[in-house]
């Protein structure tokens, strides 16, 4: 069965295979505590090449300001919020540390060993350009730092790329 694909911020995300994706801003989860907790669009299940599950969670935007501007600081720090909560959901609701969680979760991400799962924090910026994702990755790498220390992710765990990265790691579907 094929989860039917969905839009986000001008970008069609999808087709998966069904129980591989969990739109947790829309989880009956995240509604329950909603409240001030801003939240990321979706968690995505993957394998590597090595085999070992990854989860992509992800948070879609349609633009950002540019390094410059004064709204740029607080850009940054709603995708870090967004994102740092999304894994700090996710794993609690995968460990069912919310009664919500049991009716939300894909029995995929119920049986996980999150031991040996990895984890990528992905912001997607539809129609950027390539020479515009650096100095975002690093403003965004630079406030996610105690996250993925925390957390112990791995040097690659912070992600930005653009619509057309989306399309070649297969998150969105051509226009």
């Amino acid at each position: 069965m094929i989860m039917e694909p969905f839009t986000e911020s001008g970008m069609q995300f999808g087709p998966y295979p069904d129980g591989y994706c969990l739109r947790i801003e829309q989880s009956n989860t995240y509604r329950k505590i909603q409240g001030g907790v801003r939240m990321a669009e979706f968690l995505l299940l993957r394998r590597q090449g090595d085999g070992i599950p990854c989860i992509w969670i992800v948070e879609a935007k349609s633009s950002s300001p540019r390094p410059e501007a004064s709204n740029f600081p607080e850009f940054i720090a709603e995708i870090r919020d967004k994102l740092a909560n999304a894994l700090a959901l996710g794993i609690a609701s995968i460990l069912m540390r919310h009664p919500a969680a049991l009716a939300d979760l894909p029995d995929r991400f119920k049986t996980l060993d999150l031991a040996a799962t990895d984890f990528r924090l992905v912001l997607i910026i539809n129609g950027h350009k390539k020479s515009w994702l650096a100095p975002l990755q690093d403003a965004l790498r630079k406030a996610l730092h105690p996250t993925v220390q925390t957390w112990a992710l791995g040097a690659n765990a912070v992600v930005v790329i653009n619509d057309q990265d989306a399309r070649r790691f297969g998150l969105i579907s051509a226009p």
